[in-house]
């Protein structure tokens, strides 16, 4: 679904991803993790274009992400920025309804068959009964799913999400983990970076750790979080426990 051969990025000369090549597997959620300043936030903002890479190539289902234009790639991957806000009232249902936007001639009204769409993402993200509220009232929580609705409504293929749930509470949390359990067995791909290890050991499928701009691992979860891997990387140390089926992560100095 997703390829990645040579990555490099830098501002003003200092270098935020340097030669990064991965594959990411269509139907999956895939992991990103990594310190603050290794890069998270950067890798998913070049693969979506909001920035260009100065070296390297990002194929999508085979395509170069360059030779697609940009109303097309907005229809095949979308962007859950990390704490978004909107400051100004908009109801929920247009904030949501910004999804349909790249399926849309220019001048051209919403269809019938975008409003379903808009509805039904509604309804994903339980916030059906919020549609007619401004943005600008809801909790914090609220809101994320607000933007995951309209994250839905774009009918991507590839959903990228930036530390979705950074600021929100446990049940929050667990509403947007469940959200993308769906989304992967709707066989979508699923980027997210997260800085909560437990939440990326329980919920991905894989995952990447990033360390100073650079592709340190990628693999399984019981083979990312070895005590090697996070020592190195977050200078912590780490220990497993089991409790039935579950996995939790323990972190100390």
């Amino acid at each position: 679904m997703l390829e990645l051969d040579g990555i490099e990025f830098a501002i003003d000369g200092t270098k935020i991803l340097d030669g990064i090549s991965a594959r990411f597997e269509g139907g999956k959620i895939h992991g990103i993790i990594g310190p603050n300043g290794s890069g998270k936030s950067t890798l998913l903002k070049t693969i979506c274009r909001i920035w260009e890479p100065q070296s390297g190539t990002i194929s999508i289902n085979g395509r170069d992400n360059r030779t697609i234009s940009r109303k097309e790639l907005s229809t095949l991957v979308t962007l859950v920025p990390q704490n978004t806000s909107i400051g100004f009232p908009i109801s929920v249902f247009d904030v949501v309804s910004m999804g349909r936007n790249p399926h849309l001639q220019r001048f051209e009204g919403m269809r019938q068959r975008d409003r379903e769409i808009i509805e039904r993402a509604l309804r994903q993200t339980g916030i059906e009964p919020l549609k007619e509220r401004n943005i600008n009232e809801l909790s914090g929580g609220e809101g994320q799913l607000a933007i995951i609705a309209r994250a839905i409504a774009t009918e991507a293929e590839l959903i990228l999400l930036d530390e979705p749930t950074s600021e929100l509470d446990v049940r929050h949390t667990l509403d947007i983990f469940g959200i993308l359990d769906r989304f992967r067995e709707e066989g979508k791909t699923i980027l997210v970076s997260i800085h909560d290890l437990n939440l990326a050991r329980k919920f991905c499928d894989t995952i990447s750790i990033l360390c100073r701009g650079r592709l340190f691992f990628s693999g399984t979860p019981e083979e990312a979080f070895s005590e090697e891997n996070i020592r190195q990387v977050f200078e912590v140390n780490v220990k497993e426990y089991r409790v039935e089926e579950t996995t939790f992560l323990e972190f100390a100095r």
